[in-house]
Order: C-alpha cells, then sequence, then structure tokens
C-alpha cells in the first residue's frame, strides 16, 4: 500500500510537472511573441518617422535653394580661375623651356631634329626661316635731306613722292633683306616620314 502512494505521488509529481514546465514555456514563448510584435510594431513606427524627417530634408525653402545655388557657383569660379592660373603657370613655363631648346639646338648644330612622343607621334625640332624687307629711315632721310621724323607713317611717304623728292629707287637702295630663323616645335605622324620616302622611291 505504501508502495502504490508513493508510486502514485511520484506519478502525480512527474506528470504534473510537464505540464508545469509546458505552461511556463507556452507562458514564455507568448511572452516572447508578445515582445516581439511589440518591438516590430516599434520599429515600423520609427522607420515611417525617418522617412518623414528625410523627406522634410530634401525639401528646402526657397532662401536655402538660392544660398545652395550660390555656393555652388562660388565653387565653379574658383576653380576657373584656378585653372587659369595653373594654365598661366605653365606657359611661363612652356617660356622657358623653349629658350633653353633654342640654345642646345643651336649648339647641336643639326638642321632638324626628331623625338618619339608617347602619342605615337613625332616631334619635329627644326629652323624656321623668315626673310623681311628693312628700309634704313637714317639712310633715306640723309639722301632725301630731311629729318628723321617726317618719314613716319605711309602717308608722309606719299606726300614726299607726290612732291618728287622720294622715288621708288631711293626706297630699294636703302631696303635691304634680312633673314631671321627661329626654332619652330610641331608634331608629325611617326609614318609620315616612310610615307614620303616610299612615293618618292616609286616616282623614280
Amino acid at each position: 500500500m505504501a508502495d502504490f502512494t508513493n508510486e502514485s505521488k511520484t506519478g502525480v509529481a512527474v506528470s504534473e510537472f510537464p505540464e508545469t514546465a509546458q505552461t511556463s514555456v507556452d507562458a514564455d514563448a507568448a511572452k516572447s511573441a508578445d515582445s516581439g510584435q511589440f518591438v516590430d510594431a516599434t520599429n515600423s513606427i520609427d522607420t515611417g518617422k525617418s522617412a518623414d524627417e528625410g523627406d522634410k530634408e530634401s525639401e528646402l525653402t526657397p532662401e536655402q535653394a538660392m544660398l545652395r545655388l550660390h555656393a555652388k557657383i562660388e565653387t565653379q569660379v574658383l576653380k576657373y580661375f584656378q585653372n587659369k592660373e595653373i594654365a598661366r603657370e605653365r606657359n611661363e613655363e612652356n617660356k622657358m623651356i623653349f629658350e633653353e631648346l633654342e640654345e642646345l639646338f643651336e649648339q647641336l648644330g643639326d638642321d632638324e631634329v626628331v623625338i618619339s612622343l608617347p602619342s605615337g607621334q613625332n616631334a619635329v625640332l627644326n629652323l624656321s626661316i623668315r626673310e623681311k624687307e628693312v628700309l634704313d629711315v637714317d639712310m633715306l632721310a640723309d639722301e632725301m635731306k630731311v629729318p628723321k621724323d617726317e618719314l613716319k607713317t605711309p602717308f608722309d611717304y606719299c606726300a614726299f613722292t607726290a612732291k618728287g623728292k622720294l622715288t621708288p629707287a631711293m626706297i630699294t637702295k636703302h631696303t635691304s633683306v634680312e633673314r631671321e630663323s627661329k626654332l619652330k616645335i610641331s608634331k608629325r605622324k611617326a609614318t609620315a616620314k616612310r610615307r614620303k620616302k616610299s612615293a618618292t622611291e616609286s616616282e623614280s
């Protein structure tokens, strides 16, 4: 009898414990589920507020839009003049480089120098010869027996020619031809010289 009672008590205890555990688990699960739903709802509400705030930030008043426009213009103007300053500095540097190249080319003594460029073209350095006629006004004025200051403008020459004090022969006599050589740098296709040579060979 005692054994049966103990078994019954034990059975009741065992049977009641799972129910209690299950009830506890279900309660925790329900709390977790309720908590999860609450969090989800809270998150959805917060997200909605953030989107509204972002929309409000993207909407600018006319004054704010004007200020932003002026700021963009100011930035571009600063870049524009900065680029012009850089270009001016580069031009000054190129002038110095060109003067040095003139000296080096004169020391070299060649008629032409060809340098290969990374672009595939050739840089060609050679002398450009310019001829110009120069009138010796001092000698002409001495021959005409007039002050040099009276021979300044084309009108002065025309006036003396009309009076017969100046003739074309006198101008030719006191005019000389001067030649000026200046370094010239240009780019040329790498195959241009070969094509020219091939055309010459075919003609011969």
